[in-house]
């Protein structure tokens, strides 16, 4: 007989499946039984002979559809010696049965023996329930009710997250696009030579000139609208005009002549708005000590009224006071008969000068630290001219021309001045400037005094200044940062070259400002400064960060210009003078790349083997005396 085959038989006894659940419960608290080893005597009671015959016993077991068998007679369950009925009414070992299917197996050993072991259904691993139990709820009311219910949810949740992020995408705040620069501070603008400007529009074409500056003469500021003047202008914009160059006008608003009829009127009627409009002083009172900006004599000149009048520009001007409504009127005017003749740029002159204390007593020296030790009292620069300068009311008077300007050109004009307005704070009006193109810092300066061991370094700062204080203003109509005029002429060239002076120029933040001969006599090339112009107009330049750096020994000045997502700019100037070249370390420049693509290179750069295209390290940019380098690279970070 094979040994190790494994029987079992499963008894499921029907009869009493509906015995109380208590019997059950108190049937599996009763100490289990358990089947003990048939000993020779039973086995021997069916005829067997254990010791003869054991081959003909196993043959005889019960099989697992339960045949072959008879009650009782292979195996007898056992309880101290027990018989078939519990003692007192207990259940039999038939009722605990009958409580729950228990399978039976029987384990044969090699040496005879057969292991009983029993297992409750309880104890077995649970299945779950057939298709045939679950189709039995599929119609229960309750469980269709849940299932819509399930289902209506699961789509009322789906269709509110899909309108939740609609709405998100719709309220969420927009990245507004940058805005696209004016024409004006694409630049560059060239100033003209007013007698031979006709003969200057060619190169003005060639160099890719955005606008051109005619200084109309100081005189004729408020006779824009006689036939003369106003013949000479449009004559200017329809020179300039077909070949897509706008016209800015500089204009000295500060007084009127003596023939104006403003100034006849306030002579008339001393009582009247005219009158107010200029700063008097009543014949025999001593006027204040008031210097002529034009002469060296006092600025109150006697009226054929009998009063003195201020007249601080030269014989025969006579001061506008703006903080009148008639002053100012005159100006604005004057604005719009500009734009009218279509002029898309104004520069004030004498800015610091429209406002006066027209009831202003005597100005006080400068102090000893920063008094010209070589001026007197009759010279202009020894006062402090408090009572006619950078009087507070300028931003407002800014704000209301500006805003004039722009609303009568649609906003493709702007308004700016022609000196360096030195204190901002007093232009500003409530955290914004409302010069559109403000000069200001002393970068010309330092460019022109472009030598000495630190120049380097003091240029870093100044630019980083002057940068830092117009950036912490915003512009009148609230987009963006005032926008630098970046001016020069032959004289800022003194230490730089003009070809290295443009080159480090023209990728500032800001506008270049240069007569046309800086460009012409200083043999700049038009290729150059049509290169320079296409930088202008990537997005690195127009909408990017900018920052200034010196190169690890302080010895030249570079800056870079970078928008995310595109090629870094990166340019260098070398101030030093001598005979060979050097090499600059900007590798301590944070996420500048390891290598410098060149692009252009100025008219001193001489350095062999290095050109546009070329390739050079960070680390050792090499550099001619007295030259400058624009270049590309890929941040890293």
């Amino acid at each position: 007989m094979e040994v190790g085959v494994r029987h079992s038989t499963k008894l499921d006894i029907e009869g009493v499946r509906q015995q109380s659940a208590s019997e059950a419960l108190r049937a599996e608290s009763e100490p289990k039984e358990s089947y003990k080893k048939l000993g020779e005597p039973d086995v021997n009671r069916n005829g067997l002979d254990a010791a003869t015959d054991k081959t003909r016993v196993r043959s005889e077991m019960p099989r697992e559809n339960g045949t072959g068998a008879k009650d009782g007679e292979e195996e007898r369950m056992l309880n101290g010696g027990g018989g078939d009925a519990g003692a007192g009414g207990e259940p039999t070992e038939k009722d605990k049965l009958a409580q729950k299917e228990v399978e039976v197996k029987f384990i044969p050993s090699q040496n005879g023996d057969v292991h009983v072991q029993m297992e409750l259904e309880s104890q077995q691993a649970f299945t779950g329930m057939t298709k045939e139990e679950l189709m039995k709820y599929a119609n229960d009311p309750f469980w269709v009710r849940l299932r819509w219910l399930l289902f209506v949810l699961f789509w009322a949740l789906w269709g509110a997250m899909l309108l939740g992020s609609f709405y998100i995408i719709y309220d969420a705040p927009k990245c507004a696009a940058p805005v696209p620069l004016s024409w004006w501070q694409e630049g560059p603008l060239v100033e003209l030579d007013a007698d031979r400007y006709a003969e200057q529009l060619p190169d003005v074409v060639r160099y890719g000139a955005k606008g051109v500056i005619y200084q109309l003469p100081a005189d004729e500021t408020y006779l824009v609208q006689t036939a003369e003047v106003e013949g000479k202008l449009k004559q200017l914009v329809s020179t300039f005009g077909p070949k897509d160059v706008k016209v800015v006008v500089d204009i000295t608003p500060n007084f009127v002549t003596k023939d104006d009829e403003l100034f006849a009127e306030a002579l008339k009627q001393p009582g009247s708005a005219a009158h107010a409009a200029f700063v008097w002083r009543e014949q025999g009172q001593t006027p204040p000590n008031w210097l002529s900006i034009a002469e060296e004599c006092s600025a109150w000149k006697n009226a054929s009224n009998g009063q003195y009048v201020l007249s601080q520009f030269g014989p025969d001007r006579f001061d506008l006071q703006f903080g009148e409504p008639a002053a100012r009127d005159k100006l604005k005017q004057t604005l719009r008969a500009l734009l009218e003749l279509g002029v898309r740029g104004v520069r004030l002159a004498n800015a610091k000068h429209l406002l006066i204390n027209a009831d202003g007593g005597n100005e006080a020296p400068m102090n000893l630290e920063q008094a010209d030790k070589s001026l007197t009292h009759t010279d202009y620069g020894f006062w402090t001219h408090k009572e006619t300068t950078y009087r507070e009311g300028l931003g407002e008077l800014f704000r209301e021309l500006t805003g004039l300007v722009h609303a009568q050109s649609a906003g493709d004009a702007f308004l700016s001045v022609t000196e360096d307005i030195l204190l901002p704070e007093v232009f500003a009006v409530n955290g914004t400037l409302p010069v559109d193109a403000p000069l200001y810092g002393n970068i010309e300066f330092d460019l022109r005094d472009g030598s000495g061991p630190d120049v380097a370094k003091k240029l870093r700062h100044d630019i980083e200044n002057a940068y830092g204080t117009i950036g912490g203003y915003g512009t009148l109509g609230g987009v963006g940062k005032p926008w630098l005029q970046l001016r020069y002429d032959r004289a800022s060239l003194v230490h730089v070259p003009a070809s290295e002076y443009t080159v480090f120029h023209f990728l500032l933040p800001g506008v270049p400002v240069f007569p046309l001969d800086v460009l012409t006599k200083g043999n700049v090339s038009h290729e150059s400064v049509e290169a320079l112009e296409k930088f202008r107009a990537t997005p690195s330049f127009q909408h990017g960060l900018f920052s200034v750096h010196n190169d690890a020994n302080a010895s030249t000045i570079a800056y870079t210009r970078l928008k995310s997502g595109n090629p870094g700019y990166f340019v260098v100037l070398n101030l030093a003078q001598g005979d060979q070249p050097t090499t600059a370390d900007f590798s301590g420049i944070y996420g500048i790349g390891s290598e410098l693509t060149v692009v252009l290179t100025s008219q001193n750069y001489a350095v062999p083997n290095v050109g546009v295209k070329t390739k050079v390290p960070v680390e050792a940019v090499p550099l001619s005396p007295r030259s400058a380098l624009v270049a590309t690279y890929v941040p890293t970070k």
